[in-house]
């Protein structure tokens, strides 16, 4: 790959991690799975990914660990090579997604929460919470038979 498809490559890498900081998240964490996502090998060591993402090596070890805790990245050894290194997990798009699921499921409980506070109260002031629990709700139904879906079509 050329010069310019280098740098398009690192251009990418970081719009991921604008893309996190954007969602509140770490930016170091985007630039990370970017990384992950287009690199070759597809593994990577603490310090490739150090020098590739310009960061610190703690940086990067603190980053990896929030990042197998969530699912999304996994440590493996290489043969030959004494040093871990990191790929991203095969699942890790339907465990995020997942994961995600979770949070709908909390918000759609706290609204019925909520809505059985209101029990007396007049129908319009029930509404908006209404509205957020049968959205939620909506979804928590959907996403598990479209993971299915997703997933029967990887084979």
């Amino acid at each position: 790959m050329g010069k310019r498809g280098e740098a398009q490559v690192h251009e990418f890498v970081e719009g991921i991690g604008e893309l996190f900081a954007g969602m509140g998240q770490q930016r170091i964490a985007g630039r990370l799975l970017g990384w992950l996502l287009v690199c070759d090998p597809p593994h990577q060591s603490a310090d490739e990914l150090a020098r590739v993402i310009g960061a610190s090596k703690a940086s990067i070890s603190i980053t990896v660990r929030l990042l197998i805790a969530a699912g999304m990245v996994e440590r493996i050894g290489v043969p030959g090579q004494r040093r871990a290194h990191y790929r991203l997990r095969p699942t890790c798009w339907t465990t995020d997604v997942r994961e995600k699921l979770g949070r709908i499921t909390a918000m759609r409980a706290v609204a019925e929460q909520g809505l059985r506070a209101l029990a007396g109260a007049p129908r319009e002031r029930r509404r908006r919470l209404q509205d957020m629990r049968d959205f939620y709700a909506f979804f928590e139904r959907e996403f598990p038979a479209l993971i299915e879906r997703w997933l029967a079509t990887r084979g």
